[in-house]
Order: C-alpha cells, then structure tokens, then sequence
C-alpha cells in the first residue's frame, strides 16, 4: 500500500472539521482565587497562541505564510497534547489598497474581491491541516467588526487622543492620493511614475506620542527577542537635551525660533539657524524676506521631494539664505544667520536647528558649501591606551586631552572650549551647567524628546473604516467658556493660572479667571455672590478649579440649580483632615462640607478628578472618594510639584482638550456600525478627498447632538486600524453587546506567543501595543490581563526564491503551495519549512530539499507498513535509548523554535529503526511527536494500529531519564582555560577518577611539562579545567 497523501490529507481534514477537535473553549473558568499578576493568576488550563492575520490578496497564499503557520501550528498541538485549552484563531485583515487598486481597474466592488479571495485562502489554509479554531473566524471588513474598531476611535476621540490638523504629506498628482515616505521614490510614485509634491491636508490624528515613554519602559514586562525590543525603542528614539529660544531680530514682530538640541553644551558653537521649509514662522517673516521669490521659488522645489530624498546623507546639501533675517544666539547674543533647508524636517524635534558645523558632519557639509562660519567649542580625548578620560566624568578628569583637534568635525564628547563659563568642563557637566543657565535665564529648558510622531490615522480612500464622526457648523459656533476657580490663599496670577489661560486663549477660548475675594478667609456665599455678578455660568461652561476651588464649584452647582458642561477639579478635598496635619480654621468654616453629589451630578454633564500621588496637603484618598461618588473619570498622575503648585501643567490642559472641546463641531455618531456605502467610483476626487465625498446622501445628516444639519467626515480608517486590536477580539467573537467580555478577557489575555514577520516588529507591534495599554487605561480591558497585549513576541526569517534573490511575480521565482500540497503533500511542504534552516533566518526554496523531507515521510510510512501485523513487542534497548532521546529533543526544541533540529533527530531516529523492528507501544511514542509536524501521516498511522480517539488529543509524551543518560561522555579538557583535549571517559567517573585519566593523556602531559598544578576545575560530565 503507497502512501497516498492526497487521500490521507482530504480526509482527515473533513473528519477534523466535523469533530471540531481545534475548539477552544470559552467556559474554562480560572480559580476563583486568582491573583491580579497576570502570570501568577493564569491557570494551566488555557494557552493562546496568534499568528499574524494574513491580508486576504488575490494572488492568494505564497509558501513564505505556512512557515510562521506552521511553527505556531506545531506549538499549538504540541500545548493541546500538554493539556492546555489552547486558542489559536485565524481571521482575515482584509481592508487594503491592492484591493482598491483593484475595484479601480476593473470595476469590481471590494467586498466581493474580498470574499473571493477569503474563499481561496481559506481553501489553502485548511489544505495545509492547521489546527486553527475556524469558529472564531473574524473579517476587519464585516461591519460587526469594524463597529467595534470605530466605537474605540470614539474612546480615543472622547479621551482627547484623537484630533484633525494640517501636515504636509506626499502627494501623488496623477493617483490623487497621499503616499507614505517609501512609495516616492526619485520625486515620483511608486505606483504610477506620476509628479508628487507636499501639500497640506487635514488629517486625523492619534497621539500616540503619549504613550512613549511607557512604550519602551514597558518592554522590560515581555518575553520579546533582543533585535524586536531595540527595533521598538529605536522607532521611538527617545533622546534627552534641551529647548532652547532664538529671538529673531525683528522691529515688526516678536517672535523666537525654538530648537531642541542633544548637545546643549555647545551652544557658543552655534554660527547659524536652519528651518525646515514647512516652518510655521516662515510666513509671519516674508514682509523682512529681501530674496523672497528665491525663497518661494526653493520651498516649492522642496514639496517635490519625499522626507527620506531630503534626509539622505549622501545628497547634496541645499538651502537658501533668509536675507534680512537674523536670529540672537541667546548665550552670546551674536547675530547669526537663518537658512532654509530641506534637509532639516517639521516631523522631528521643532523642525529647526541649531546649527554647529565644527560638531556636526551635515552642517559642516553644509557651512562648508555656502562659506559659513565654523567655531570649534569641543576639544576631544587624546586617544592613548588606559586613558583615564571617560565622558561623563568629574570635571577634574580631563588630565589626557589632545592639545589640538586633528579632524574638522569632532561630533564626540571631550572638554568643552571657546566658551565662557563652560570652559574646561567635560561633555555632561557643560551640558547640565548649561541647560541649568538656560532654565535660570527663561530661555530654554531640560527637554526629552522622541523621534515618535502621532499616528497618522486619515486615508482619502473609500476601502476603509468610516470615521464615526459629523462635522456641525452650529455646534462648532456653540465653543465652551472657561471659568477658573483657585484654592485658599491662592490668585489668579499664582501657580499654573496664568500658562493655562494663555493656553486655552491662543486656541480661542474665552477664560474668566478672577481674583476670588478674601482668599485668605474665604467665604462660600460671598465667593458665589462675586462669581454670580461678574460670570454667568450655563451648559456651556467649563470650570477648571484647584484645591478648594473645587469644594466652591460643586456647593455653588448644587445649591444654586447651576448647569454646567463641564468641571476638571484638581487635588480637591473631601473634608478638613489634612496630609501634612496642619489645622487650616479659614478652609473648615468654608462650608458646612456635606456634599450633595446626585444633585451635582444633574447640574454637570462630565467631570474629570485629577489628584496628585505625592501631594503634601490633600490625601490622594480624598479626591479619589469625590470621583467614586461623582461616576467621575480619575486622573492619578505625578504633579510637577507637590499639590500642582507648578508654573505648567500639562495634564490639566490634557484633560480640558479631549472630544469636541479639542476638535470644534465634531461630533460623535454612535448609532454604530457607520457602514460604507455603495459607490460607482473608486478613485479619489480632485480635490483629494475620498470617493465617499461624492456620496451626498450619505455625508448629509443630523447632528446627533443638536439635531442641524450635520456632514459625515469621509476620510477612512488606515489599515492598521482593524489589526490593533483583532486579538482581542478572537477571545469573543460573537459577541454583540462589547468587543469582548471581561470574562472572556480574562481567560485568554495576553496572548502567551505571538510570531510573527520582523517587517511587522515595529509599526504593527507598537500600534497594537499603544492600543491595548489605551483600552487597559480606560478600564474596559481587566486588570487582570495586564497593559502588554503579548507576554512572548518571536519571530521567522522570510523565504527566498532559489538563488537567494526575495520572490516576486517579475522575477518569475514565486512558488505557490497548492502545487508542492498537490504533488508532494501538505505533511511534505510543513516538514520541509520547518526543516529548511534556522527558523529566524531567511532561507532560500530549494525543492531538493522538498524532496528530501518527502523521502523521510516515506520511510515512516514503511516502518508502520513492515510492522502493522506485529503483536508481540520486541525488546531492542538501542533503539529505546535513541527514541527517548529523540522524545525529549524534540519537545525541547519545539519550545525553542529549533524545529529543524527537532526533524533532523526525528530522521536520526528512523535511519536507527532501518530494517529493524519496533514495538508498537514505542512506535506510538514516536508517532506522537512527529504528529505536530505531520498530523495527517501522524493521524493515520495512529488509526491503523487500531485507535478511535484521535492522536492529537493524546497526551504528550515524556522522555525517560533512565533510558537517556551516556554511559560514556567526551571529557572537554583545558588548561588555563584553552582547550587542549578531548578525552572519552564513563559519564558516572568523579573528579579524582577523571584526574587520573586526564593526567595520562600525552598532550596534556605535553603542556604541563613538570609545571606545578594550582587549580582542578571539574564538571562532571562536561569539562575538567587544570589551571598552572
């Protein structure tokens, strides 16, 4: 009988799907005691394993998709055969432009190319046999999902993480569409060879720049590989210096050119100022401009060039003098030059530099090229060995320094020179002098920056998610007024005030903020009465208070019959007892300090607490009690200062710009999903906008809020929209009432192992990283599953075409699957993938190899052909040894993504077997383990020997120790830590009985030669290190 694997595989993929045996299930419960560590709280009963969604093209499955499948898929039947409730879902991330691209060619809607494309790779995916729970099968384009995509960018929207405002991007003029950096390429597209420029467009926004910080501090909680964390931190690039202000000499306007800069220590180095050629203040300055039409005439030239064209180093340097402006160097008040020049970017920092020539190669290229003045302020380390010098050490270190500097560009740390009071101190004590003098001079401060930008969130494409949001004129007329009440011995001049009315003010908020009176004694009726007569407050109003201030807006609210929109109390007490202890008589006669809280809730339609962990005055309890009470949102953070007494606060601001208040006239549209409509055209308009601009029917609508006449935003959703959260999701599926349910939740998240392509390691992790930690904040993801989506994070080097060169369509190399699965076998294509090299590393095809893994198959095929009539088992203590040696290899290095070794000690085993004969206990053993990487052959053998469960639900075996230890080893020896030997002795030999043989061996007794004997390093088993 052959191996027919045709018939095998056909068959045992029906019988799997009509028993369901891949089903995880969603009723396993966790002990009721469990703790709220993730890791502790876990129970062994639930394992979740995730692959990367695939795109759904219509070129359908490539054989580089079953390599990080089939690994994943081989961990999950391992887990299953452990005992684990394993979940490991497939789904479809089926939103994208080449589906567009289609719909525009042919006319095609995209949901139907969608949905033939799903069919064929469903098609694939279930010919290959993996152990996907296809109950859970989810589609980012079925409006049951993607309702649940737009309600969390309405959670964003509302928490103020989400705003529309102007950038400049790359713009196709023959595609009508925005390009990213890498789609320009020689100033043209990609796609089509057609002209791009810059253009400004509005576009939505998503400050993901919030989360920075956490986003890398966060990754010391994951199990990631070593080059996955640094992708994600250098994507983020994090770098501390300073801001620091350039005023711009000017008789018309008063403005500075602000700078971030790494190298505050040489500021005296700075000779001129270079601003991108998007820069804000350009405009305001064109009246001074006397080369204006040159200016103009480069600015333009600029749009023409993508970001990564204008940052190449290898470029020629270009800029344009701004002649008649000059900007002040604010330590030596010298008058220096300002430029225009592509190569500095608005996307990073402030979008202008500093420019120090003799410190830095591109300004010195630059300087150089247009005969600009170059200061050298650094002198570096003398370059011998043993030199004391580090950077960053005491200023009193800096004996070894070269008197002269030998290059022209020293972009090092040594000892600062040529300038002033910072003059020989060393790198970082000249950084922290000067940052230090900037701060003490209000002229710039101590800074961290990130090369993170917010996340770009519009697409002017009809084949997306519609953004859940109508634009009203009304509502956008109808803007909020701001009353701020202060504290106790406080005024309208002191702490953050005065920064947080300018703040509002320049955004064109109207902000009463009054001197309350006798703030030293203050008076609730007396403080209401002067409130009542100078400010009328209504639904309109948003009351900012701090400390008692807070106490003054919910008394006055409740017993006045006030309504208000909104109230942001900051460190408000709840009663009289204080942190620090202190009596404070004023504040207790204040008011009779009962609260009656459901009536505050009537009089305000959202209020926010934001409490200090570190206040000295207001116990965090307090505040905490009064958000409890109120159904308020709680904002626990770390204060400038203790009890915000802080010239700035930028949490406040962070917690007033949310929603509307942040984007005027746009308006949550709830009644979700918002669905695309229907529409002839594919291709954006004219204008820019998105094909659903056309859809007039559509974009007009009711304000939900007001009830006018409203227009549907028609910018879509990016692609990654749907795939930052698509994990969550599958612990859920069919659920209608949230995105997923606690319960649910808290069975599965995070997900235990994720693999999947290191292109994805960096864009797609962090967003799904910044997505998940943002609904964990929220409150609606539990505790218990933690802020990190993904506890482990690996993954698989790409396969090549044969010759090593990358598959694609116009080489002619693309090896499609449904052809090896046809001719060789699913078993056959999943064995060799894993058996082509290490699992991480880029492979090439070779189909050899192919071959090769098919032969092997085939000799496994024949041992159960010679043994299936055997009844009696057949002692062979050889061939036992090496089946527990396999057994435990195996299963070692399936945990270790070493599946190549694995397969290759599997292939030791049956060459042992040969013409031998196995018993057929053993030979189940083996089978077991072979089952992850062929479950077809593996289920097969299995039934033939008279099985009715199937060997995928069996448990997985372990390896006896007894049957594995060496009764002979290979003794390493060295001497002084070098190798010298390599001696076979009893693995049971202790360290006198080794030293004996060791010290007989000729080369050993070569390098001791009479020397005396220090030290005998012995490892039993392993090694024996003689030190003389």
């Amino acid at each position: 009988m052959t191996y027919n694997h045709q018939k095998i595989e056909k068959e045992w993929q029906k019988k799997w799907e009509e028993d369901e045996i891949y089903r995880a299930d969603n009723n396993l419960k966790k002990p009721a005691s469990a703790p709220q560590d993730p890791e502790l709280r876990r129970g062994k009963d639930n394992f979740y394993c995730l692959i990367e969604f695939p795109y759904p093209s219509g070129e359908g499955l490539h054989v580089g998709h079953p390599r990080s499948y089939t690994a994943m898929d081989i961990i999950a039947r391992k887990k299953r055969m452990e005992g684990k409730n394993v979940l490991y879902p497939i789904g479809w991330d089926a939103f994208g432009l080449p589906t567009e691209n289609y719909a525009i060619k042919t006319g095609v809607h995209p949901k139907i190319a969608t949905e033939k494309n799903i069919e064929n790779f469903t098609r694939q995916l279930k010919s290959l046999g993996f152990s996907f729970d296809w109950s859970r099968e989810i589609n980012t384009t079925d409006p049951e999902y993607y309702k649940w995509t737009q309600w969390m960018f309405l959670q964003f929207f509302k928490h103020g993480l989400a705003y529309k405002t102007k950038m400049a991007i790359n713009w196709c003029l023959k595609c009508k569409i925005g390009l990213a950096n890498e789609e320009v390429v020689n100033g043209k597209c990609e796609r089509c060879g057609g002209e791009v420029e810059k253009r400004q467009k509005e576009q939505w926004m998503i400050k993901i720049t919030k989360y920075a910080q956490r986003l890398i501090d966060d990754l010391d909680k994951v199990d990631y590989l070593p080059r996955i964390k640094d992708q994600q931190i250098n994507w983020i690039g994090r770098s501390e210096g300073a801001t620091v202000k350039f005023k711009v000499k000017s008789e018309k306007l008063k403005v500075d050119i602000e700078v971030f800069t790494t190298r505050p220590d040489t500021l005296f180095g700075a000779t001129y100022m270079v601003l991108a050629p998007e820069h804000e203040i350009i405009p305001d300055l064109k009246s001074q401009i006397s080369n204006l039409k040159e200016v103009d005439d480069y600015i333009e030239k600029s749009k023409r060039k993508s970001d990564l064209e204008r940052t190449e180093l290898q470029k020629e340097k270009t800029g344009v003098d701004l002649e008649g402006i000059k900007a002040i160097n604010p330590v030596n008040n010298e008058e220096i030059p300002v430029w225009v020049a592509d190569y500095v970017l608005t996307g990073y920092g402030t979008g202008a530099i500093m420019a120090v020539p003799a410190h830095d190669e591109r300004d010195l290229e630059f300087a150089k090229k247009f005969n600009l003045q170059i200061k050298k302020v650094v002198q570096p380390p003398q370059v011998i060995p043993n030199s004391p010098f580090q950077a960053g050490a005491s200023s009193g270190a800096i004996g070894n320094l070269q008197g002269d500097i030998e290059s022209e560009c020293f972009s090092g740390y040594g000892m600062s020179i040529n300038s002033d009071f910072l003059s020989g101190l060393l790198t970082l004590d000249a950084k922290e002098k000067m940052t230090e003098w900037l701060e003490k001079n209000n002229v710039g401060k101590k800074t961290v920056n990130y090369k993170l930008r917010d996340w770009v969130f519009s697409r002017q494409r009809y084949w997306g998610e519609p953004i859940p949001l109508v634009h009203c004129e009304k509502c956008a007329e109808a803007k909020p007024k701001f009353l701020f009440l202060h504290a106790f011995k406080d005024s309208s001049g002191r702490v953050f005030w005065p920064w947080l009315k300018s703040e509002l003010e320049k955004r064109g908020f109207e902000v009463f903020a009054p001197n309350l009176p006798n703030s030293n004694k203050p008076n609730l009726k007396e403080q209401t009465k002067f409130i009542s007569e100078n400010f009328n407050i209504d639904d309109k109003t948003i009351i900012v208070a701090h400390s008692l201030g807070g106490v003054l807006a919910m008394k006055m609210l409740a017993e006045n019959n006030l309504k208000a929109k909104k109230i942001i109390m900051v460190a408000p007490p709840a009663k009289t007892e204080f942190k620090d202890g202190k009596k404070r008589p004023a504040v207790e006669e204040f008011c009779d300090w009962k609260f009656n809280y459901s009536k505050i809730k009537k009089a305000v339609g959202e209020v926010v607490v934001i409490a200090d962990k570190e206040d000295s005055v207001v116990p965090i309890e307090q505040p905490k009690e009064i958000a409890t009470e109120l159904n308020a949102k709680f904002v626990e953070v770390v204060a400038p200062a203790p009890h915000f007494n802080c010239v700035e606060a930028p949490m406040i601001l962070d917690n007033i710009l949310t929603g509307d208040i942040l984007n005027p006239g746009w308006v949550p549209y709830e009644d979700l999903p918002v669905k695309l409509p229907d529409v002839k055209k594919y291709e954006p308009i004219d204008s820019g906008e998105s094909p659903l601009a056309n859809m007039q029917d559509w974009i007009n609508v009711k304000c939900p809020k007001c009830g006018g006449e409203a227009k549907r935003e028609t910018d879509t959703m990016p692609n990654w929209a749907g795939s930052s959260w698509y994990f969550l999701r599958y612990t859920d599926p069919k659920n209608n009432k949230e995105f997923a349910s606690a319960e649910a939740l808290k069975n599965f998240m995070p997900v235990d192992w994720y693999n999947g392509g290191m292109e994805h390691t960096t864009l797609h992790l962090l967003y799904s990283r910044f997505w998940h930690k943002f609904l964990y904040d929220i409150g609606v993801i539990p505790k218990e599953c933690g802020d990190e989506p993904y506890k482990k994070r690996t993954s698989h080097g790409m396969i090549l075409g044969e010759g090593g060169e990358k598959m694609s369509k116009s080489r002619g190399n693309v090896i499609n699957p449904d052809e090896m699965v046809k001719l060789y076998g699913a078993d056959t294509l999943r064995v060799y993938e894993m058996f082509m090299g290490p699992f991480d590393q880029a492979i090439p095809w070779d189909t050899k190899g192919l071959v090769g893994c098919r032969r092997f198959l085939e000799r496994v095929w024949k041992v159960k052909m010679k043994n299936e009539k055997l009844k009696v088992a057949v002692k062979n203590e050889k061939l036992l040894k090496e089946l527990h040696r396999t057994i435990k290899k195996v299963g070692e290095d399936i945990e270790e993504m070493k599946f190549n070794t694995a397969i290759a000690q599997m292939m030791i085993f049956i060459n042992a077997v040969g013409e031998e004969e196995i018993d057929v206990e053993n030979w189940k053993l083996f089978l077991q383990i072979l089952a992850p990487f062929a479950p077809h052959l593996a289920e097969e053998l299995w039934a033939n020997l008279g099985n009715k469960t199937s060997i995928h639900l069996e448990k997985w075996p372990e390896h006896d120790k007894s049957l594995i230890v060496d009764e002979e080893i290979e003794l390493i020896v060295q001497i002084n830590g070098k190798l010298r030997d390599k001696i076979k002795i009893k693995a049971d030999l202790g360290e006198e009985e080794a030293k004996k043989i060791v010290l007989e061996s000729e080369k050993v007794k070569n390098w001791i030669d009479g020397k005396k004997i220090k030290q005998v390093v012995f490892v039993k088993g392993k090694l024996m290190n003689i030190v003389i």
